[in-house]
């Protein structure tokens, strides 16, 4: 239990493990933004490293993978990505205190941590969709904009449906990623906070 408190304090989250954990973490994110991108795909798949390294180090360390992920992909791939560091560092607050808290210990808290994620996405990544980029936002998603905004329903609308539509696969997609590639990570290089909330 100390290792969950450890890793829901600012102070005592950053371990070595964690500040090796948040590269690795920073070029998962990056590999599966580069995916999307390159196929035009209506999905980000940049919060897979995020959402692993809350599960394993707690909501700190991954809010500051997310936002350094958004900030790398913003200088290499794509500009637009820089304000959705917001975005990135909310879902891996979101996914750590939920991990923290027993919501991987089953099926159906699992489901309920993705719906979360899915609901924390949108109320998130939409203000600054419609606000900074007025519905444009450059990547594969915009499709899914347009079609709403073609069938009559104004940009705020268009961004929500957008969102609605898109972010819960993307978002059951990042957990089950994270899921797999935790499951390759040995016990004992597991960071403590891992071993505390992981069942696995």
């Amino acid at each position: 239990m100390s290792a969950i408190k450890d890793g829901l304090r600012f102070k005592t989250a950053f371990t070595t493990t964690a500040w090796v954990l948040i590269p690795v973490a920073i070029g998962i994110n990056l590999i599966g933004r580069f995916f999307t991108q390159t196929l035009n795909l209506p999905l980000f798949l940049d919060t897979i490293g995020t959402t692993m390294a809350a599960f394993l180090a707690g909501p700190w360390v991954a809010a500051v993978a997310g936002v350094l992920t958004n900030l790398v992909i913003g200088l290499t791939l794509e500009a637009t990505s820089i304000p959705f560091g917001i975005v990135n560092a909310a879902i891996g607050i979101v996914a750590g205190v939920m991990a923290a808290h027993g919501f991987l210990r089953s099926t159906g808290k699992i489901i309920l941590t993705m719906l979360c994620l899915t609901a924390i996405t949108i109320i998130t990544a939409t203000p600054i969709v419609v606000l900074v980029f007025e519905g444009v936002s450059g990547s594969g998603v915009d499709a899914v904009t347009g079609f709403f905004v073609a069938s009559g329903q104004g940009m705020v609308e268009s961004v929500i449906g957008q969102q609605l539509v898109t972010s819960p696969l993307d978002k059951v997609l990042t957990v089950l990623f994270a899921f797999a590639l935790i499951k390759g990570v040995p016990q004992r290089y597991r960071p403590p906070f891992g071993r505390e909330v992981i069942p696995f």
